[in-house]
């Protein structure tokens, strides 16, 4: 057996607060786009009337969900509301959005890692565990995510939200990537691990 000939129509997705839980997104996401930024440069002219390559660091990356969302719940895969608020999260019926802010006071925007996973593996339970061995599977996964974007709109008959998360391309060392890509042909993925 052999990966399929595309990765179609189904994924999982995985949201983790930083020192927190999981949610798992599996059914109510519609599209996915993932932007890995940039690497920017261009050829600037010299005095010979030659060209050298003059490169810019590494640009934002970007995941773009298109969900559907039902609830403020935030331990399942219902919606984004309150993570993008911010705040103390409510878990007692019935939800709402914190009301609170701190006048003059910048909120600090809570971190996630987004895991996305394609798999023919039907015993997957979460985009970031494990595959089995003799599974094929593609995932991708950002850590240090911001959810800068939260639009909500009716205008196909149905309510759907545009999430955008952003992540810078390197940790503040500049040592490691943020983003990255994994795949097994008949071999197991490995869990991530949480995300601390």
């Amino acid at each position: 057996m052999s990966f399929p000939e595309a990765w179609q129509e189904t994924a999982m997705i995985a949201v983790s607060l930083k020192g927190g839980s999981e949610i798992q997104f599996a059914a109510i996401t519609e599209t996915i786009d993932i932007s890995e930024g940039e690497y920017p440069g261009e050829s600037m002219k010299n005095l010979a009337g030659g060209r050298i390559w003059k490169q810019s660091s590494k640009e934002d990356g970007e995941i773009t969900l298109e969900m559907y969302p039902v609830e403020l719940d935030t331990t399942s895969g219902v919606g984004l509301f309150q993570q993008w608020i911010g705040g103390t999260q409510d878990t007692s019926e019935p939800l709402g959005t914190d009301l609170t802010e701190v006048a003059g006071v910048q909120r600090i925007r809570s971190s996630y890692r987004v895991a996305i996973l394609w798999t023919n593996d039907t015993a997957a339970a979460t985009a970031a565990g494990a595959t089995a061995a003799t599974t094929d599977a593609l995932r991708f996964y950002a850590t240090d995510c911001r959810i800068t974007s939260h639009k909500a709109a009716y205008t196909d008959g149905i309510l759907k939200v545009t999430v955008t998360f952003k992540f810078p391309a390197l940790n503040k060392a500049g040592t490691t990537n943020i983003g990255a890509w994994e795949s097994g042909d008949q071999t197991a993925l490995v869990t991530l691990g949480a995300y601390s």
